[in-house]
């Protein structure tokens, strides 16, 4: 490979990366290809590239992983604000109730998504090993 076209791949994987992140941002492929500075078909071509799928997939995994850490963290917060709720029979906050058992909600279905992702990742981890 020529220095030409190592800067040529290079480039074209910056442009990836740039690809990923927007689409992971941008409400639409269009506006994901205009913010990475590329047509909208090229973006739908890359899409179909397995490594692309690949790691496109892997950066939407760690959005929502650190979405479900953020949960966590405010589910503690709730826990707390639904147990003083619970005791202060003065004032019933009826609206923190509402909010915090929404959040923990939330929490419990974000943890449910990552237990069954880590689960199905491990079954198709030992699957390969035992195809080879």
């Amino acid at each position: 490979m020529t220095e030409r076209s190592r800067n040529v791949q290079t480039g074209k994987t910056r442009q990836m990366e740039a690809a990923i992140a927007a689409l992971l941002t941008c409400r639409t492929i269009v506006e994901a290809a205009e913010q990475c500075k590329v047509s909208k078909r090229t973006l739908l071509r890359w899409m179909q590239h397995e490594q692309f799928k690949k790691q496109y997939a892997d950066a939407k995994r760690e959005m929502l992983s650190g979405a479900i850490n953020r949960l966590r963290s405010a589910g503690f917060d709730a826990g707390v604000r639904l147990h003083i709720a619970v005791k202060d029979k003065a004032s019933p906050p009826a609206v923190a109730i509402s909010a915090a058992s929404r959040i923990l909600d939330l929490l419990i279905k974000g943890v449910e998504l990552e237990d069954l992702t880590e689960r199905i990742t491990a079954l198709e981890e030992s699957g390969a090993k035992g195809k080879l």
